[in-house]
C-alpha cells in the first residue's frame, strides 16, 4: 500500500470515531462509554455505527420524533 492509502484509511477511521462519539453523546452515555464507542468506531468502523444508529432510531421512535418516509 502506498502512503496515500494509509492516510485515507486513517481519515475514514477518524471520521467514524467522531461520529460514534457524537451519537453516543446524543444517546446519553457516560463520558467513559462515549470514549469506548469512539475507540470501537476507529477500529471497526461500520459495526459500532450500525449499533448506535439503531439506538438512535429506537429512541426517536419511542419519543415519537421519528421523521422520514411512511410506507
Amino acid at each position: 500500500m502506498e502512503n496515500a492509502d494509509y492516510v485515507t484509511f486513517g481519515g475514514i477511521g477518524l471520521i467514524t470515531a467522531i461520529i460514534c462519539g457524537k451519537w453516543a453523546m446524543e444517546l446519553g452515555y457516560r463520558q467513559s462509554r462515549q470514549l469506548l464507542w469512539m475507540i470501537a468506531g476507529f477500529l471497526v468502523a461500520p459495526l459500532p455505527l450500525l449499533a448506535l444508529y439503531n439506538g438512535l432510531l429506537r429512541r426517536r421512535r419511542a419519543e415519537g420524533k421519528l421523521a422520514g418516509a411512511q410506507w
